[in-house]
C-alpha cells in the first residue's frame, strides 16, 4: 500500500511539474488585451502570444514574460523591455539560473524561446536581457540599449546594430555576418569566437573588447577605437584598419599580411608576439613603437 501511495505521489508531482512548464507557453488573455489596447503591460504574462507584425512602438514591457512569444516582424521600436524574459529553460542541470520552476527533482527539460526574425527593436531598452542562442537575423537594433545583454550564440546575421549600446554585452560565439555595427559601443564586450565576416564596424568603440579567436574576416574597422582590444589568434584576413586606433591592442599570434591600413592607422603601443605575421613592407619604425610580448 505504501509503495502505491509513493508512486501516486510521484506521479502527481510529475504532472504538476509538467503543468507548470506548459503554463510557460500559455499567455494571459487579459494581459494580451491590455497590451494591444494601451501598450502598457509591465510584468504581463505574454508567453506564447502571437504578436507577429504587431505595432508595439514605445510599449512598456518591463519584466514581461515573452518566452515562446512570436515577435517576428513586430514593431517594438523605443519599447522598454528591461528585465523581460525572452527565453525560459527548465532542466536538471540549470538549477535556477534561467527562471527554473522545478518541483522536487522533476523538470520538463525544455526551452521556450521567443521568435524575433525581422523584429524592429530600434531604440529599445534591452539592458541585461537574455537573448542566448535566439534568432535575430535581420533584426533592427539600431540605437538600442543592450548594455550587459546576453547575446551568446545568437544569430545576428545582417542585423542593424548601428549606434547600439553593447557595453559589457556577451556576444561570445554570436553570428554577426554582414551586421551593421557602425558607431556601436562595444567597449568591454565579450566577442570571443564570434563570427564577424564582412561586418561594418566603422567608427565603432571596441575599447577593451575581447575578440580572442574571433573571425572578423573582411570586417571594416575604419576609424574604429581598438584601444586595448584583445585580438589574440583572431582571423583578420582582408580586414580594413584604415585610420583605426590600436593603442595597447593585443595583436599576438595573428596574421596581418592581408589587412588594409593607412598612414593614419595608430599602431603605437600595440602588443605583438614572435608568431605575429606583419604585412609585406611594414614600416620598421612603426614596429619599434609597438611592444613585443615575449613568453615567460
Amino acid at each position: 500500500m505504501k509503495i502505491k501511495l509513493t508512486i501516486l505521489a510521484i506521479f502527481v508531482i510529475f504532472l504538476s511539474a509538467c503543468q507548470d512548464c506548459n503554463a510557460k507557453k500559455t499567455y494571459n488573455s487579459g494581459h494580451l488585451k491590455r497590451l494591444l489596447k494601451t501598450k502598457k503591460c509591465p510584468k504581463c504574462d505574454l508567453s506564447g502570444a502571437d504578436l507577429s507584425n504587431v505595432d508595439l512602438a514605445g510599449a512598456d514591457l518591463r519584466e514581461a514574460e515573452l518566452s515562446a512569444a512570436k515577435l517576428d516582424g513586430a514593431n517594438l521600436s523605443n519599447a522598454d523591455l528591461t528585465g523581460a524574459e525572452l527565453r525560459w529553460r527548465d532542466d536538471v542541470g540549470d538549477k535556477g539560473k534561467m527562471g527554473i520552476a522545478e518541483i522536487g527533482d522533476f523538470s520538463c527539460n525544455v526551452t521556450y524561446e521567443a521568435t524575433l526574425i525581422g523584429v524592429n527593436l530600434q531604440g529599445a531598452k534591452l539592458t541585461g536581457v537574455d537573448f542566448t542562442g535566439l534568432d535575430l537575423n535581420g533584426a533592427n537594433l539600431a540605437r538600442a540599449n543592450l548594455e550587459r545583454a546576453n547575446l551568446g550564440g545568437a544569430d545576428l546575421r545582417k542585423a542593424n546594430l548601428e549606434q547600439a549600446n553593447l557595453r559589457r554585452a556577451d556576444l561570445e560565439n554570436a553570428r554577426l555576418y554582414d551586421a551593421n555595427l557602425r558607431k556601436a559601443n562595444l567597449s568591454n564586450a565579450n566577442l570571443r569566437v564570434s563570427f564577424l565576416y564582412d561586418a561594418d564596424l566603422r567608427e565603432a568603440n571596441l575599447e577593451q573588447a575581447n575578440l580572442e579567436r574571433a573571425n572578423p574576416r573582411g570586417a571594416n574597422f575604419l576609424q574604429a577605437n581598438l584601444k586595448e582590444v584583445n585580438l589574440n589568434r583572431a582571423n583578420l584576413s582582408n580586414a580594413n584598419f584604415d585610420s583605426a586606433f590600436l593603442d595597447k591592442a593585443k595583436l599576438t599570434n595573428i596574421n596581418l599580411e592581408n589587412v588594409t591600413y593607412n598612414k593614419e592607422t595608430q599602431w603605437k603601443g600595440a602588443y605583438y608576439s614572435e608568431q605575429t605575421i606583419f604585412p609585406s613592407g611594414f614600416d620598421e619604425n612603426i614596429k619599434k613603437q609597438m611592444r613585443l610580448l615575449k613568453k615567460n
